[in-house]
């Protein structure tokens, strides 16, 4: 795995080569400023597997470093671990939305540096599984109906939707969260109802503009409460909101199934795209650890799964249109 390094202070270089080395990474690069980075992964022959960025640099700090990374072809999904001892939520979040996936505090705790880069690793080798799926996704886009080179489980890539991250992204978002005392949050997962028979029914493309346009009706109806989501695979959405109060979801899933209706989704056919969606309960994440945000993840799935079963047989009430946006 190549790594490179990017901090204005040297011995906290030094320091990270060394510690890389101690977990078998012995292949880092090191530059000194976001602008010397920049220059190395645009023009440099070598191609990266994961960048570390200090947060706070002169002239180009470490967020606005990782937003222009993301837009350099081939870095788009790079695993990006964010160093700082800012652990205000401001700098939390504009890091993972900058597009992180991991944020590790100074002073550095060797062990969980060490774990952090094994855990990279694992995402490096799962993204070289995933550009191959990616690229045979893109062969049968236009392909026979029903056919995917994905999964229903698979955690396929969503694009363009504001503060949608990956799932892994997600997870380490909220266990930062939780580190820095940040009260006032909780997690709700949103399933497309009947998700099995729109695989079965639609394209690849197709599936996969339902889901986008799914996450972007989630987007713009809960973007009052400063949210982060990711898509978890089985037509299923987790939410991070950044609400105090805990409130049956029914209001929220009604809210959303409206900016949806209001869409007027249709299969390339013509044919009306008639996707519903159900929410589970929110859930007041207790997280000191990643094991524990494994398991509030899939208590909010298991939620939003048990909406889903509740309403089977139910009649879906007729859509009532926004009042106001």
């Amino acid at each position: 795995m190549k790594i490179l390094a990017v901090d204005d202070e040297p011995f906290i270089l030094e320091l990270l080569t060394i510690v890389a080395a101690q977990s078998g990474f012995t292949d880092i690069s090191t530059a000194l400023s976001g602008k010397i980075a920049l220059d190395m992964l645009r023009e440099g022959d070598a191609v990266f597997d994961c960048l570390l960025l200090d947060i706070r640099m002169p002239n180009m700090n470490g967020i606005d470093l990782c937003a222009l990374v993301r837009a350099i072809p081939g870095y788009e999904k790079t695993p990006i671990i964010m160093l700082t001892a800012m652990a205000e939520k401001n700098f939390i979040h504009r890091a993972f939305r900058a597009g992180a996936t991991d944020y590790v505090n100074k002073p550095f705790d060797m062990v969980e540096l060490h774990s952090r880069l094994r855990m990279v690793e694992n995402l490096v080798l799962a993204r070289n599984n995933s550009a191959l799926i990616d690229a045979r996704v893109d062969a049968l886009l236009s392909d026979t109906l029903g056919q995917h080179a994905f999964d229903l489980s698979d955690e396929v890539q969503i694009e363009g939707v504001k503060d949608l991250i990956g799932y892994t992204a997600l997870k380490n978002y909220l266990t930062q969260l939780s580190r820095a005392g940040i009260a006032g949050s909780q997690v709700v997962a949103i399933k497309i109802d009947q998700i099995e028979e729109l695989y079965a029914r639609a394209s690849s493309e197709e599936f996969l503009y339902a889901l986008t346009e799914t996450a972007d009706a989630i987007s713009d109806a809960l973007k009052i409460y400063d949210q982060m989501m990711a898509y978890a695979g089985n037509g299923t959405f987790v939410v991070v909101l950044g609400k105090a109060t805990l409130e049956p979801s029914v209001g929220l899933e009604s809210e959303i199934q409206n900016w949806l209706d209001d869409r007027d989704i249709e299969y390339d056919d013509g044919n009306a795209l008639d996707i519903g969606i159900s929410i589970g309960n929110p859930i007041r994440p207790n997280v000191s650890m990643t094991q524990r945000v494994r398991k509030t993840f899939d208590r909010a799935i298991a939620r939003a799964e048990a909406r889903v079963l509740k309403k089977q047989g139910e009649p879906r009430p007729p859509s009532i249109g926004l009042v106001a946006r």
